[in-house]
């Protein structure tokens, strides 16, 4: 980017979660110095209600033309980017094959062995749609038989806590199995010369979705619409999966080494549809239970 744009300087900036992210946009008042924020959507969500981001059109941005449609903004503002997914973490050396199943983690072989990182954290928020889902629940109207399974998980546990991360946990051989992003731990299976398994179970996961936007009255207006038409790319796009493992919110085509470990965006992998703005509005209550019932309990 920067070689077709020698006019245009990047300063980036990074924070350890979206939520940080967009409180540090809300402390530049009326007058920002972010041009553009890429963050998990129902985050960004609440900053388009606040009048933090613009509305991107095909006019500014071309590329935003070759953005699959249910990756679109359904109100015009900034699109997703990139997507991943809740996976399954496994130590491979326990597991000579991946699982294929979220049952496993309920499994009395592994007792004390697991780690789960509880709610708020999303992770645990996600885990309890999965379950609920797993049971025949409709999480949207109740989570009481999510609830009970989930209590029913705690001798397993190990640690409710992120520390040490559910990554390392399994690395250093304190838990053999986990859940946590997808995206991380392919990193962290390439780092651990593949100790660290993770995988898709058949019930289903979850999307973590990232949108890219654009800040009301950014200060570099063009060179930010620039930089966003740049990552909507097929270039950039590739980059971002190869590098990273997130998959592309376009129909950019990728290598099958990079494709297959990547979370799947054509319909071939069961996704559950949890929709992150409502989740944010029910977070609290869950996080209650979590605390009351599982954890507590």
């Amino acid at each position: 980017f920067l070689e077709e744009h020698p006019d245009i300087t990047i300063n980036y900036s990074s924070k350890r979660s979206s939520a940080e992210m967009l409180s540090a946009i809300q402390s530049e008042g009326g007058r920002p110095v972010t041009d553009v924020a890429i963050m998990d959507s129902a985050v960004s969500d609440s900053g388009n209600e606040q009048g933090l981001f613009e509305k991107i059109t095909e006019a500014d941005v071309p590329n935003l033309s070759k953005v699959k449609d249910e990756f679109q903004h359904d109100d015009g503002f900034g699109p997703l980017v990139g997507l991943d997914a809740v996976g399954l973490l496994y130590d491979t050396e326990t597991f000579s094959e991946a699982p294929t199943s979220w049952e496993v983690l309920w499994d009395d072989a592994y007792a004390g062995q697991v780690q789960v990182v509880a709610p708020p954290s999303g992770l645990g928020l996600n885990l309890t749609a999965i379950t609920a889902t797993m049971l025949g629940e409709d999480y949207t109207e109740s989570i009481d038989e999510a609830v009970a399974k989930l209590a029913e998980l705690a001798p397993n546990v190990q640690s409710w806590a992120p520390n040490p991360d559910e990554y390392q946990s399994i690395i250093t051989g304190q838990t053999v199995l986990g859940l946590g992003q997808n995206a991380r731990g392919q990193y962290y299976s390439d780092d651990s010369d593949g100790k660290l398994g993770i995988a898709f179970p058949e019930e289903g996961t979850v999307y973590q979705r990232n949108a890219i936007n654009l800040s009301a009255e950014a200060p570099n207006p063009e060179a930010a619409k620039t930089f966003i038409d740049y990552a909507l790319s097929d270039e950039a796009q590739a980059a971002f999966a190869e590098a990273l493992f997130y998959a592309p919110s376009t129909d950019v085509e990728l290598p099958p080494e990079v494709s297959e470990r990547i979370v799947q965006t054509d319909g071939s992998m069961e996704i559950i549809d949890l929709d992150p703005t409502w989740l944010g509005q029910v977070s609290g209550e869950w996080t209650d239970r979590w605390k009351r019932e599982i954890i507590g309990g």
